[in-house]
């Protein structure tokens, strides 16, 4: 990546630390809401779906406003919000009673609103920071730019996550007395994150506005409507924007289910911080194979790949309905979990950087902040509907089902987009022909 020059290094850096932001309060959010707050409970689909309401509701005036206005600018005032709202959640986690010793109070409904005015911060981000990719590396390395997008992504998810649990055992409610808990310390670590995010942001050089006459839409639906219309004639990319959306309804499951398993049924495990092998396993698959799907499209056609990782993801989160059932906590329940987990994130990545480079190049330019608004759009809307589905299903059928019909649901859907699938090209890259 050393010929992707200084801007987009520095939107990197931002984007990285601004998901290791997002995934660190998340997952402690999300550790919480695990019996912590709500003892033999799983309240967590609650917090996933609250997050990702914000990119339902407010994804079309974000499309907008990355083509009326200036990318870099909005990624650096999105950054400089960032600050804040970590600073209300210093406050949000000041709320949360020891564990065992108090009902949760306010502390939930607060750290719920702290979390969907982050999910709004990032709604409004990520237009302008996918926007910004083509307008900074050009097309013909488009897809390296993704690559390294897509592996600093999930390495920021792979910290920030793993770092949640952690952090909750040091400092959280269940530490064990004498010791007082202080878990004003992992918010100040988030305050801390989204500063460094913002002076690497303000690296970035200028980018002029592309359409700076676009009036922006009142109705937060209403031009997401005519975009997804324009889009459906266009090389099939709302078939594909759909298939990048059935992707991260799988990969919400998946997030949910690995907190999930955690219980006594299944892995059995004893401290929060042991859910990092997981979320660890997976995010490292994830960058394994967001390095290695450059490398691969320069060698295979791209319906291979995005087929290929889609039937391979699947399968590998199938192996995850041996545990608990077939195979026990006291057997290699963990190592099975470990091993599949790896290979559907290797999967996953190889399955997602190809769709997310075509989404870039394929619509023109002034319209590919609105195409990313609906992609954002269809995606969170999606994602919220797993946090949903999860809540709705997890009691009666358990995580490893709860999952595994995520997978189901990204397989059939990409049956149905083959022949989008196979029309897949870009324009000036080599390694697509």
């Amino acid at each position: 990546m050393r010929q992707l020059g200084r801007d987009f290094f520095a939107l990197l850096g931002a984007q990285f630390l601004g998901a290791f932001n997002d995934n660190l309060f998340k997952q402690i959010v999300l550790l919480l809401a695990v019996d912590t707050l709500f003892p033999g409970k799983d309240m967590q689909g609650f917090a996933f779906a609250v997050f990702a309401l914000p990119f339902v509701l407010f994804s079309g005036a974000a499309g907008d406003l990355s083509e009326k206005y200036s990318k870099r600018s909005i990624i650096v005032r999105m950054k400089i919000l960032e600050i804040v709202i970590m600073l209300f959640g210093i406050g949000a986690l000041l709320l949360v009673p020891r564990q065992g010793t108090a009902a949760p109070g306010y502390a939930w409904p607060v750290l719920l609103v702290v979390l969907g005015v982050m999910g709004t911060q990032s709604a409004f981000f990520g237009p302008a920071k996918y926007g910004a990719i083509p307008e900074i590396v050009g097309g013909d390395r488009l897809v390296r730019a993704n690559g390294g997008i897509a592996m600093t992504t999930f390495l920021a998810a792979l910290f920030g996550i793993g770092l949640g649990g952690p952090l909750l055992d040091h400092f959280g409610p269940g530490v064990a007395p004498p010791a007082e808990p202080k878990l004003w310390m992992p918010g100040v670590v988030c305050v801390g994150l989204a500063v460094a995010g913002t002076l690497i942001a303000r690296r970035m050089g200028p980018l002029k506005a592309l359409r700076p006459e676009l009036t922006i839409s009142l109705n937060p639906f209403g031009r997401l409507w005519s975009t997804s219309k324009k889009l459906r004639g266009e090389k099939g990319l709302m078939s594909l924007i759909l298939l990048n959306s059935f992707f991260w309804f799988n990969s919400g499951a998946i997030s949910q289910a690995m907190n999930g398993m955690s219980v006594p049924e299944y892995l059995g495990m004893q401290r929060k911080s042991e859910v990092t092998w997981l979320t660890t396993t997976i995010s490292v698959g994830i960058i394994l194979g967001s390095l290695l799907a450059p490398w691969l499209a320069k060698r295979l056609r791209l319906s291979w790949l995005v087929i290929g990782g889609t039937v391979t993801m699947v399968a590998a989160q199938s192996l995850l309905l041996l545990i608990g059932t077939v195979v026990t906590r006291d057997g290699y329940a963990f190592e099975l979990a470990m091993g599949a987990l790896a290979v559907a994130g290797v999967a996953g990545a190889v399955l997602m950087v190809p769709i997310q480079s075509y989404l870039q190049d394929a619509p023109p330019p002034g319209e590919r902040g609105q195409a990313f608004a609906v992609n954002n759009f269809m995606n969170f809307l999606f994602m919220f509907l797993a946090g949903v589905f999860y809540q709705l299903v997890v009691a009666s059928v358990g995580p490893t089902i709860a999952q595994a019909c995520g997978g189901a649901a990204l397989l059939l859907w990409m049956l149905k987009s083959l022949p989008a699938i196979r029309a897949m090209h870009i324009e000036g890259h080599a390694e697509w022909t």
